[in-house]
């Protein structure tokens, strides 16, 4: 296998060198006319499924990110290095955690099917030439995930817009409740300084006297809205389910002005 970039043959080689790390590596790194060509003494079935590994491995780590990256600026038009950077930080996550609903083309999948038929039909010495054929070979899906990644991109957007929205609202509002306490068991609750649950009733008799253009009807499930209305000086958040999206969202919100304590500490006993 050659390369025309130094460091890819570098980590080829050591990807190589780990997975026979149990016994000698019979090979070597050359330099001719500005290539770079690995060498392994080994032909064996075993050899050719390591070689494979290794290929996958800087195919992932070295050019998944770059061909995406190139999706989006030639097909979708986006320039701004730092938001392309973050699209593509999101794309990790997106693999990892499909959306609800949301049925994403198995690029890795397809990679891994396009290298081990490659590798063994022995087709490729030079990984330059393997990788613009592999991306010719996702293309399709590629430019299918990235759109899909940007549709995912663009909620995250709004929702980050909203959240910063209601953040500038709770920071600035001037509020007649010092204290909301937060409990979260199977469901979310809150609750007055003096102990007493805040309920449909208080919400909208606080909203007859202090009208808020931002909310203007209150829904079966309140969520995160008492909160809001209210906008305390101070939020305490008892639970003890850490990653629960609305308690993540209400310290998101209220950033300073919320505390999260274990559910053991929460002060109303018969509540």
């Amino acid at each position: 296998m050659y390369f025309s970039n130094r460091k890819e043959a570098f980590i080829f080689y050591q990807i190589l060198f780990d997975s026979y790390s149990r016994r000698e590596l019979k090979g070597e790194i050359k330099e001719e006319k500005s290539k770079w060509y690995v060498y392994l003494n080994e032909n064996s079935i075993s050899s050719m499924t390591d070689i494979g590994q290794a290929i996958l491995d800087i195919l992932y780590k070295r050019k998944l990110n770059a061909w995406m990256e190139g999706v989006l600026r030639h097909r979708f038009y986006y320039d701004d290095a730092k938001e392309i950077e973050r699209m593509i930080r999101l794309s990790t996550k997106l693999k990892a955690d499909p959306p609800e609903g949301v049925t994403l083309p198995a690029i890795d999948q397809e990679i891994e099917r396009f290298v081990k038929r490659k590798v063994f039909e022995h087709a490729y010495s030079d990984f330059d030439e393997l990788s613009a054929s592999c991306l010719e070979y996702i293309y399709s899906d590629l430019l299918d995930f990235t759109g899909k990644l940007l549709d995912e991109y663009k909620l995250e957007e709004a929702h980050q817009m909203m959240v910063d929205s209601w953040r500038r609202r709770v920071k600035n509002k001037s509020s007649g409740v010092p204290l909301l306490h937060v409990k979260y068991d199977s469901e979310i609750k809150y609750y007055f300084p003096e102990g007493n649950t805040v309920g449909r009733a208080e919400l909208l008799n606080y909203l007859g006297s202090h009208p808020d253009p931002m909310i203007q009807n209150l829904p079966e499930d309140l969520g995160i809205l008492p909160a809001l209305i209210y906008s305390p000086e101070e939020l305490m958040i008892y639970s003890d389910q850490q990653g629960e999206a609305k308690l993540e969202l209400l310290m998101n919100i209220f950033e300073e002005k919320a505390v999260w304590k274990p559910l053991s500490f929460f002060p109303f006993l018969k509540a």
